[in-house]
């Protein structure tokens, strides 16, 4: 049988070349971003002053953020997201998923929720990419608890004994504080500070997005922008003016962050032209069309 080696080395070549540019998971912040130097740095809404940003008795909600790891937590000190009702942040240990390598590292979602008789964590952890945009989001609702993470999103079992967020942290003061890449100061506890940048941070007072009917992971779609809606409690963009240390809710519900330490907002890191590639390309003009 008669084979034109030229002509299978260029559809071989064209497959190849389709295989690169195939859209993978990949986003580019719009704006600003909070910067964190994983010394000392933070932002705090005080309890004192905002109380807690889910009312008492909120039977279904969503708390996402998009953000960039750019180091690992040290061991034993878990590298704090963000925190109050709902806490995101970055294992270096005992993490309850293997690891794919060296460019994962562990993260882990936590919602604080409270029933008729119960008051408990329900904790789920994760692995996320280093040196790339994450996207990390806990959903509750009707008594089940659903982390989103890029691309997947994993449904926990329906647990009815715990079916609200917790109205009341049963915590040391300083934890009722929501704090964006750290503890505030005043608590006793080994400091843990995250290094990176954040996009955006949403609260919703609804459970958004089509969630999966069965236990277990599903693919997700992540949104590449948030927007304020009559459900959106706090949204922080960090698209204030670049050096700002007091970061504007833009729900319009004045949860106005205070950046501690030197946390401030700045531009995205930059795209290196010699480390790009068509996957890279492709991921720009991706985000760009959203």
């Amino acid at each position: 049988m008669y084979i034109n080696f030229k002509c299978l080395l260029s559809v071989l070549s064209a497959v190849l070349l389709l295989s690169l540019i195939v859209p993978v998971f990949s986003f580019e912040p719009s704006g600003g971003v909070l910067m964190l130097d994983g010394a000392d740095d933070y932002a705090i809404l005080p309890f004192a002053e905002h109380g807690y940003i889910f009312p008492r008795n909120t039977d279904e909600f969503t708390v996402e953020v998009w953000f960039y790891p750019k180091s690992e937590p040290e061991p034993g000190t878990p590298n704090i997201i963000l925190s109050q009702q709902v806490r995101f942040s970055l294992k270096p240990d005992n993490c309850a998923v293997p690891l794919g390598g060296r460019d994962e590292v562990c993260s882990s979602g936590a919602a604080y929720l409270e029933g008729a008789a119960a008051h408990g964590v329900i904790v789920t952890d994760t692995a996320i990419k280093k040196d790339q945009w994450n996207y990390l989001a806990i959903i509750f609702k009707e008594s089940t608890t659903y982390l989103a993470y890029n691309d997947q999103i994993l449904r926990g079992a329906k647990w009815d004994i715990m079916n609200i967020v917790a109205g009341d942290l049963r915590l040391p003061e300083g934890f009722k504080n929501f704090c964006v890449g750290g503890y505030a100061e005043d608590l006793l506890i080994p400091k843990a500070y995250f290094h990176g940048e954040i996009d955006a941070i949403r609260f919703s007072d609804i459970a958004r997005y089509d969630l999966p009917a069965e236990v277990g992971t599903s693919p997700f779609e992540a949104p590449h922008r948030f927007s304020s809606d009559k459900h959106t409690l706090a949204l922080w963009d960090f698209n204030d003016t670049e050096g700002a240390d007091r970061f504007e809710d833009t729900s319009g519900n004045g949860y106005t962050l205070i950046g501690v330490n030197g946390a401030a907002t700045s531009r995205p890191l930059a795209v290196n032209p010699r480390n790009t590639s068509i996957t890279t390309t492709w991921g720009q003009i991706k985000s760009e069309a959203f």
